[in-house]
């Protein structure tokens, strides 16, 4: 079975964002997701060997503390992350 043609994806965007009853074709409720899932990949890399067990809800590696420091950024003062 063929994917179907979704067009350019701009257009795909800026049609969703002139109606809000629209998804894209890769919304964040599923691209969020599976970006979380390749970034922990890459977190996972860097110690072979070892399983990672993760908190999804509180977004950190509960059995390798040092591996958190892949998981965030420290912003500069004055530059903040709400969200």
């Amino acid at each position: 079975k063929l994917i179907p043609d979704l067009g350019h994806f701009l257009m795909d965007w800026i049609e969703a964002c002139k109606d809000p009853s629209r998804k894209t074709a890769c919304d964040f409720e599923y691209s969020g997701n599976m970006m979380e899932m390749m970034m922990l990949g890459l977190v996972a890399y860097r110690f072979p060997g070892k399983k990672l067990e993760y908190d999804a809800k509180a977004g950190k590696v509960t059995n390798i503390a040092e591996a958190n420091q892949y998981l965030g950024k420290e912003y500069r003062d004055g530059w903040v992350l709400d969200g």
